[in-house]
C-alpha cells in the first residue's frame, strides 16, 4: 500500500516554511519548558496489589474526587538480548513496592521532527509498560456493582512510532476517569523489533505483545476497582487497526467484549503486508547494516547482535518505506492468523463496534506533502492508479476513468480550492475511508452492533504549524484525539470553551458505549444515536458543535461506489490484497 506517498520527496524545506517552522519549534519549547516546571500537583496514590507485586502511583484531586494514575508497570518481561524477535513473555514479580509516578520508556523509534523536544520518556528496548488510571471511589457508588468498564488504548503511528506517553496522564483522569471508568494505555514493540518477519522468527510481535497486555487487563484489573468482563478495545490508526486484528486472531479475540476504531481497519490497505514482502525488507535492511549469509548464521541472529538503536526506524526516512509504503506491518502468517482472514473474521464472537473517522481523513497527508513538479491532482490520480493495481483490478484504465469521473464531476482542475478538496476525497477515501466503512459493513451484515461516526469538528489551532500547511481548514486524521484524552500530539492543546465543549460530548459518548455498550448512555441532551443496519451501512452520526445529528449517505456514499466498482472488476473483489496475503505463507 502506497501510505504518506506526498512525504517522500528530495525538496529541501523552503525558506518560508523554514522560518515558520523555527518560529513554531520556539513557541513550542517555551510552552514544553512551562510545563515541565508547571504541571498538575498529585500526591502519592493508594497502593495496589497485582500479580507481580505492589505499585503506588500518583493521585489527583479533581474537584471532589480523586483519580489514581499507576504509570509504566511491566507487563512483559524485557524483550532483549536472546528475547529480541522472540514472543513476549510475562513481566517477572517483585519484592519492595515498586514506584510506578513515571512513564516508562517508549520503543525505539526514529521520532517524527515535532516529537524531538517535548518532555516524553526516554527511548529503551525495554519497553513493554502499560498504565492504568482508575477512579478512587468504590464503583458501586456509581452504578457498577461488577467493577468500572475498562477501556484499554493501543495507539496508531504506522507501526513504527508513538507511544503511550503521547497520550499524557492528567487528561485521561480529568476528561474520562472521572466520568466513571478506568482507562489502560498500553505499549507494544514496533518497527523491526515488532513486525520484523521471516522463516527463522515469529511474526506479529507488537500484535503477540497487544495480546499480552489484554491478558494482564484481564488478570489484575480487579485490583483496581475495574470489571474484567466489561473491556472495550480502543486504538487510533494503526492502533485501530490492531484492535481488528485481535478481534480476529482466536490468541485475543474473546479478551475484550467492545470494540473502538478511530481512523482505520484492517480492511485499510495500509494495514497488512504481504509476508513475502517483509521478509524481503528485513533481509535487505540487515544487509545495508553489513549482514553477509553464512551457513550457520541468518540474518536475525545478526541483527540481535547489533545495538538496539541500530534498528530503530521511523515511518520515513532512508532505512524503510522508501516507496512511500508502510512496510512493517501485521502479515497472515499461520499462527497469530491461524486461518484466512476472512473465515475468522466469520469466526469473531459478538462485539458491539464504535467507527468512526474524521470528516477529511487525508487532509493531513495532502498538506504535508513537500513542494512537487506535478500539480496536486497529477500527484493524487497516480496515487489512485497504484491502488488500483494494489487492489488486483484488471481494467485499471476504465475503473479509473470511472471514479475520476465520480470525483470530478461538476469540478475544474484550475479552481485550486475545490481541486485541493477534490483531491482530499480521493487521499482520504485510499487510505482510510474505504477500509474503515467497509469493516462496519462486513461486521453489520454479520450480526455485530455496530455505531458509526463521523468527526467534523474543528479547531484552526489545534495542529499548530502543520495547520498553516493545509490546503483548506477541517477536522483531519489524529485532529480527533484530543478531544478523547485531553492533549494534543502534535502541539501543545490549550482548550477554548468550544474545545471544552467537544471534550465533553466526545468522552461522553467514548465512556457511555464502555459502560453501556451503548454511546447514548442514560439520556442527555443529544442526539439519539441509532445502531447500523444490514439494509442500510452507511447512516452515522455527524458530530459537531452545532448539533450532534443522525445523517444518510456517508462520505457522500463513495466508498459504497468503489465496493460495486472493484467487486466486479477485480479478481477476488474489493481488498484482495488480503485474500493474496492470506495465500502467501
Amino acid at each position: 500500500m502506497d501510505f504518506l506517498p506526498f512525504l517522500q520527496s528530495d525538496s529541501p524545506m523552503g525558506t518560508l516554511e523554514l522560518i515558520a517552522y523555527l518560529n513554531d519549534l520556539l513557541w513550542r519549547e517555551l510552552g514544553s519548558l512551562k510545563s515541565r516546571l508547571w504541571s498538575p500537583p498529585w500526591t502519592e496514590s493508594r497502593i495496589v496489589e497485582i500479580q507481580q507485586g505492589f505499585i503506588q502511583g500518583r493521585r489527583y484531586k479533581l474537584g471532589r474526587e480523586f483519580v489514581d494514575a499507576f504509570l509504566g508497570i511491566p507487563f512483559g518481561k524485557p524483550p532483549v538480548g536472546e528475547l529480541r524477535f522472540q514472543k513476549p513473555l510475562p513481566a517477572e514479580p517483585w519484592k519492595e513496592n515498586r514506584n510506578c509516578t513515571e512513564f516508562g520508556p517508549r520503543c525505539l523509534q526514529d521520532e517524527m521532527i515535532f516529537e524531538k523536544y517535548p518532555a516524553l520518556a526516554e527511548m529503551s528496548e525495554d519497553c513493554l509498560r502499560l498504565n492504568v488510571f482508575a477512579p478512587s471511589w468504590t464503583p458501586a457508588a456509581c452504578g457498577q456493582p461488577n467493577g468500572f468498564a475498562v477501556i484499554v488504548f493501543i495507539h496508531g503511528g504506522g507501526f513504527a512510532i508513538h507511544s503511550s506517553a503521547n497520550f499524557g496522564c492528567h487528561g485521561i483522569c480529568e476528561s474520562l476517569c472521572t466520568k466513571d471508568v478506568i482507562v489502560v494505555t498500553i505499549q507494544y514493540r514496533l518497527g523491526f523489533f515488532g513486525f520484523s518477519c521471516g522463516e527463522e522468527i515469529p511474526s506479529n510481535l507488537g500484535l503477540w505483545d497487544q495480546t499480552l497486555a489484554f491478558k494482564w487487563v484481564q488478570e489484575n484489573i480487579s485490583a483496581f476497582g475495574g470489571d474484567p468482563m466489561n473491556i472495550t478495545a480502543f486504538g487510533q490508526s494503526a492502533g485501530a487497526a490492531s484492535v481488528d486484528c485481535l478481534c480476529l486472531s482466536p490468541h485475543s479475540r474473546n479478551l475484550f467484549q467492545k470494540v473502538i476504531t478511530m481512523g482505520g481497519s484492517t480492511l485499510c490497505s495500509f494495514s497488512i503486508n504481504d509476508k513475502k514482502h517483509v521478509s524481503t525488507v528485513c533481509l535487505d535492511f540487515a544487509k545495508s547494516l553489513g549482514y553477509k549469509p553464512t551457513p550457520n548464521r541468518n540474518h536475525f541472529d545478526f541483527l540481535r547482535t547489533l545495538p538496539a538503536t541500530a534498528l530503530a526506524v521511523g515511518i520515513i526516512g532512508e532505512k524503510i518505506n522508501r516507496n512511500g509504503k508502510i512496510d512493517l506491518t501485521p502479515v497472515f502468517d499461520g499462527d497469530f492468523f491461524p486461518r484466512p482472514l476472512e473465515e475468522l473474521r466469520k469466526e469473531t464472537p459478538s462485539k458491539v463496534i464504535l467507527s468512526g473517522i474524521t470528516e477529511h481523513e487525508g487532509l493531513l497527508f495532502v498538506g504535508l506533502r513537500p513542494a512537487k513538479k506535478n500539480p496536486l491532482h497529477v500527484e493524487v490520480e497516480k496515487l489512485l492508479e497504484r491502488e488500483l493495481m494494489h487492489q488486483k483490478v484488471r481494467n485499471i484504465d476504465d475503473v479509473k476513468k470511472k471514479l475520476l469521473n465520480m470525483y470530478w464531476k461538476g469540478i475544474s482542475k484550475l479552481d485550486k480550492k475545490e481541486s485541493a478538496k477534490v483531491c482530499v476525497k480521493i487521499v482520504s477515501d485510499v487510505y482510510m475511508n474505504n477500509g474503515a466503512w467497509l469493516h462496519t459493513d462486513i461486521m453489520t451484515k454479520l450480526g455485530h452492533t455496530v455505531y458509526q461516526y463521523c468527526f467534523e469538528y474543528y479547531n484552526p489551532n489545534g495542529l499548530g504549524l502543520v495547520g498553516t500547511m493545509l490546503p483548506f481548514k477541517g477536522a483531519t486524521h489524529g485532529t480527533d484525539i484530543p478531544y478523547v484524552f485531553k492533549k494534543g500530539m502534535v502541539s501543545n492543546f490549550h482548550p477554548n470553551d468550544d474545545d471544552l465543549k467537544m471534550v465533553e460530548i466526545m468522552t461522553r459518548y467514548y465512556t457511555n458505549f464502555a459502560k453501556f455498550g451503548n454511546p447514548n448512555g442514560a439520556p442527555w441532551d443529544l442526539q439519539i444515536w441509532k445502531p447500523l443496519f444490514a439494509e442500510n451501512t452507511l447512516k452515522y452520526m455527524a458530530i459537531n458543535l452545532e448539533k450532534c445529528r443522525m445523517c444518510e449517505n456517508l462520505n457522500d456514499g463513495r466508498s459504497e461506489y468503489w465496493k460495486q466498482l472493484l467487486d466486479a472488476d477485480s479478481e477476488k473483489g474489493i481488498f484482495a490484497f488480503v485474500r493474496e496475503s492470506n495465500n502467501n505463507l
